[in-house]
């Protein structure tokens, strides 16, 4: 963990943000290709994007030695699906040729919030304090 610390704080969260909003708010951020995977392959990129900014901020906390309780990496899965609803909302607002207001990727993004959350806390990024009462 200590060759890690050389990274500023929040410094992977905010990188994770920025291209979230490149891929998602851009008309073709990936050029003029075309990527045919499977269909909905895009819900698991959702999945996969929102996913890894919960469990990046959780990381980003635990490697400056300030690991979320349960609670709080809750909270911050939940702001994660505020962000990809409000992204939806944008993609919608801006008409740049995105879907927007699709339920199935907002489902998508809120899953990957969540999961992220068991995830952190299976690697120990989330601190869980037992209370033992006598």
């Amino acid at each position: 963990m200590n060759r890690l610390l050389f990274i500023p704080k929040y410094q992977l969260t905010f990188v994770v943000i920025v291209t979230i909003l490149y891929l998602t708010l851009l008309p073709q951020p990936l050029g003029e290709e075309e990527f045919h995977l499977f269909e909905s392959a895009d819900k698991v990129v959702h999945f996969i994007m929102f996913g890894g900014l919960t469990g990046t901020f959780i990381f980003d906390r635990w490697r400056v030695s300030l690991p979320l309780r349960l609670r709080g990496a809750i909270i911050t899965a939940l702001c994660s699906a505020l962000f990809g609803a409000l992204v939806e909302w944008l993609q919608y607002a801006m008409n740049i040729g995105r879907a927007g207001n699709d339920i199935w990727d907002a489902l998508a993004n809120t899953l990957g919030s969540f999961t992220a959350v068991p995830i952190c806390y299976w690697l120990h990024w989330v601190n869980i304090k037992v209370k033992y009462r006598s």
